[in-house]
């Protein structure tokens, strides 16, 4: 295996820093998010901390709603959120919940309900070619939530309509509550389903 970079180490330890005081936590998924969310916030997602509501700004919307924790942690490293209100985690009262919520700076849809987020992606690139504005946007999926049929309803909708400034990344790590996600239900060949779907 090869040596993690620095922003990946450091969202790490934002991620269990935020876990020494909160008493919720899903930290498998949230680990497993973490290089993906780096790249996205690093190096293609066109956002800007100080306007989170500019209207021409990139969405991102984690469908893999129980690893929201690795997503606090790169809104944090991105200044979106302070470390302190990252380490409100899990308290009472605090706006950081198991799942993402909107209403968090950064925070385009609150997600949890497996399956429902490439649905809200196929609407706000609609939504954005509809007001002719430059958005792009990112839906990142589990490989066990693929097993909802909403997701593949939605990409029926997503090859109809064109939607060329919506991009699915599929957080690939073969496991879901259950167990392995192929002996659950087999999802495999993924990129070939995907292929199928256009």
């Amino acid at each position: 295996m090869t040596e993690l970079d620095a922003p990946s180490r450091q969202l790490r330890r934002l991620v269990l820093a935020a876990l020494r005081d909160g008493d919720v936590a899903h930290i498998g998924p949230a680990f497993s998010l973490i290089e993906i969310l780096r790249v996205l916030y690093d190096s293609y997602l066109r956002t800007d901390p100080g306007r989170p509501d500019w209207p021409d700004r990139d969405r991102l919307i984690l469908s893999k709603g129980h690893g929201g924790l690795a997503l606090y942690a790169a809104l944090t490293r991105r200044g979106f959120l302070s470390e302190q209100t990252l380490g409100s985690y899990g308290r009472d009262g605090s706006p950081l919940t198991g799942h993402p919520e909107r209403g968090v700076p950064g925070i385009e849809a609150s997600t949890g309900s497996l399956g429902h987020g490439l649905s809200l992606g196929v609407g706000l690139a609609l939504a954005a070619r509809m007001q002719a504005r430059p958005t792009r946007v990112v839906v990142v999926v589990g490989d066990g939530e693929l097993n909802e049929g909403a997701n593949w309803e939605s990409a029926i909708h997503a090859v109809k309509h064109g939607l060329d400034r919506l991009t699915v990344f599929v957080d690939h790590n073969g496991l879901q509550c259950f167990g392995a996600a192929e002996t659950v239900a087999g999802m495999h060949p993924l990129a070939a389903k995907f292929d199928s779907f256009g």
